[in-house]
């Protein structure tokens, strides 16, 4: 992974417009990811959280805006290309190969030229950050625990050595004490291997508690954008998600 100032741009989106059918989806959203940074997505269901990762990823085709990463408009971009630049998607529901087993799912993560010259070295790598899938590594993917299954999802993110890795609600159904594993691991991959992340999440103070900036999401608009700090003191924060 090359590392860069972090003040540096490396995704943004601007006035982005997405539309399923005749619905529109996103409203000439605005967003900006540094490198280094941990930037997370809050709000409730049907926000709009989830069709920007997926435009972002190129999984979705905008009808109006534009998407740049690392100075490259991409925009329309296929999702094996923006894979192949840098991006990585971690989808909601963890989208595992639950037949094959937890290496062969994460050697399926390295697809990229890039990835496979360095798949022993990117194998270790994951299994330094979650010992449990070194032991778990021969064991079918769909038998694993739900939390075991979530690190697994983001084991497999890791593979292609993605400059920016995205996340798609990592906690849901995980019992606290596994959701709070997985936050550390998060915190620990910013912290240790200056990773850009972008992490969309309805747990808000956990996401909160490890992020460098926010954004709040209503009806497919960006409504709120701030410090951790900030966002936490304002009211609409605390009167609708931290229930204070």
């Amino acid at each position: 992974m090359t590392t860069r100032a972090r003040n540096e741009e490396l995704l943004s989106a601007s006035d982005l417009s997405v539309y399923y059918g005749g619905s529109r989806a996103l409203w000439s959203v605005n967003l900006k990811v540094m490198r280094s940074e941990l930037v997370t997505i809050i709000g409730a269901n049907g926000a709009g959280k989830t069709t920007t990762l997926k435009s972002i990823q190129g999984l979705v085709k905008p009808r109006a805006g534009k998407i740049r990463f690392d100075s490259k408009d991409i925009t329309g971009v296929s999702a094996n290309k923006n894979t192949a630049l840098g991006i990585s998607l971690v989808p909601e529901g963890r989208g595992l190969f639950s037949r094959m087993s937890a290496k062969e799912n994460l050697e399926l993560g390295a697809f990229t030229k890039r990835a496979r010259r360095n798949l022993t070295q990117n194998l270790e790598r994951v299994y330094h950050l979650f010992p449990i899938l070194k032991d778990r590594s021969n064991q079918i993917a769909g038998l694993l625990s739900g939390g075991e299954q979530q690190m697994l999802a983001i084991g497999r993110g890791l593979m292609s050595e993605p400059q920016l890795l995205m996340l798609d609600e990592p906690s849901l159904g995980l019992a606290p004490i596994v959701r709070e594993n997985v936050f550390k691991a998060l915190n620990s991959l910013k912290k240790e291997s200056n990773l850009t992340i972008l992490l969309v999440e309805q747990e808000v103070q956990s996401a909160l508690g490890i992020a460098d900036r926010a954004y709040l999401f209503e009806n497919g608009r960006v409504v709120l954008e701030g410090t951790p700090d900030a966002i936490r003191d304002n009211p609409i924060i605390r009167q609708s998600y931290l229930g204070i």
